[in-house]
């Protein structure tokens, strides 16, 4: 065919010129071979914008996405909030116990609570696609958080005899940011939910507490972190802390390990109470497998557990008794003691 009968010449693409001046737009020298040479160009209307659109009617609906710090902050003035600060390396199942805590309410109540709402539907369901048949992944997986400040997961329960409700607030940051302050303490100052914190929920990953080269440093960044926090003034005294060993079905699978592993998990949470019992309220410790990749262990398992905990009434609304401290007179005639008194003057 001859490219300059230009009545013959029209491509599909609609940016190329070739009727114009014989070229294809993508260099093909034997214009036959191209895969839009010849056909009819495909014309799609533009939509209207926006000013000439017609409205449609209809409801519009409030998104559902992952809460930012200012929502946050307008929800615990508003009502009763949980807040729990979920702290991990990267990979140590931080977004696998926040999509675990929310499979907990799929088959009805859990443990004395009802799920009764959540703000952050979409993300939620996000967090556990992954782990789903309904994903035709192979093995059950979670997206790695973001960099950048904390998000938080809302769910609203309502305790077994109560008329109100009461809200848990799952921080969600990235393990890279947790990680630094360990060189870098004062960075810990500008961690929102570490401030506002009712249990700081620190994970120890069991897969690690299996390999010798590496349960060491679980052991490290559990309690140079805690450090860092308490250093920088992030920490509150009556805050809780739960000591969490994820993977549970990984350590079972242990091939021979899974009792050292285990053991492992016991010294660690022994230096921790050891070093840090005078800054916590409580500290308790959790297995758990909120996303098993084996047979080892039922999905959620230990997270109805941890869920009373977090979700247990917040320490600082409790009273708190202060010993009473009776100064010792460094003088001699200081520490006489006062006669009992007879009635008279």
């Amino acid at each position: 065919m001859d490219v300059t009968e230009e009545a013959f010449v029209r491509c599909a693409n609609p940016e190329c010129k070739v009727a114009e001046n014989g070229r294809c737009i993508e260099g093909i020298a034997d214009l036959q071979s191209c895969t839009h040479y010849g056909k009819a160009l495909v014309i799609v209307d533009r939509p209207a914008s926006p000013a000439t659109r017609k409205p449609v009617p209809g409801v519009s609906l409030p998104g559902a996405e992952a809460m930012a710090r200012g929502d946050v902050q307008l929800m615990l003035r508003n009502q009763p909030c949980n807040v729990v600060a979920i702290v991990g390396p990267v990979g140590s199942g931080k977004t696998s116990l926040i999509a675990g805590a929310f499979d907990l309410f799929q088959q009805g109540p859990v443990d004395g609570f009802s799920f009764a709402g959540s703000s952050t539907l979409h993300s939620f369901e996000q967090a556990c696609h992954d782990t789903r048949r309904a994903s035709k992944q192979k093995t059950p997986m979670m997206e790695r958080t973001q960099t950048g400040d904390a998000t938080f997961f809302h769910l609203d329960l309502v305790p077994d005899g109560c008329k109100g409700k009461r809200s848990a607030l799952l921080a969600n940051r990235s393990g890279e940011d947790y990680m630094e302050v360990q060189t870098t303490p004062a960075l810990a100052e500008q961690f929102f939910e570490l401030h506002r914190a009712d249990t700081i929920t620190v994970l120890a990953d069991g897969k690690h507490l299996l390999d010798s080269g590496l349960r060491h440093q679980v052991k490290d960044d559990i309690c140079l972190t805690l450090r860092a926090f308490q250093e920088s003034g992030a920490t509150r005294p009556w805050q809780r802390l739960a000591v969490v060993l994820t993977k549970l079905d990984a350590v079972r699978e242990g091939a021979g390990k899974s009792e050292r592993a285990l053991q492992n998990f016991e010294r660690i949470l022994e230096d921790v109470r050891k070093q840090f019992t005078q800054h916590f309220r409580d500290i308790q410790s959790f297995h758990v497998a909120a996303s098993p990749q084996s047979p080892s262990a039922d999905r959620g398992e230990g997270m109805v557990e941890l869920l009373r905990y977090w979700m247990s009434e917040p320490a600082r609304l409790q009273p708190v008794s202060v010993p009473v401290v009776i100064p010792t007179a460094a003088r001699s005639f200081g520490k006489l003691a006062p006669l009992a008194s007879n009635g008279h003057e």
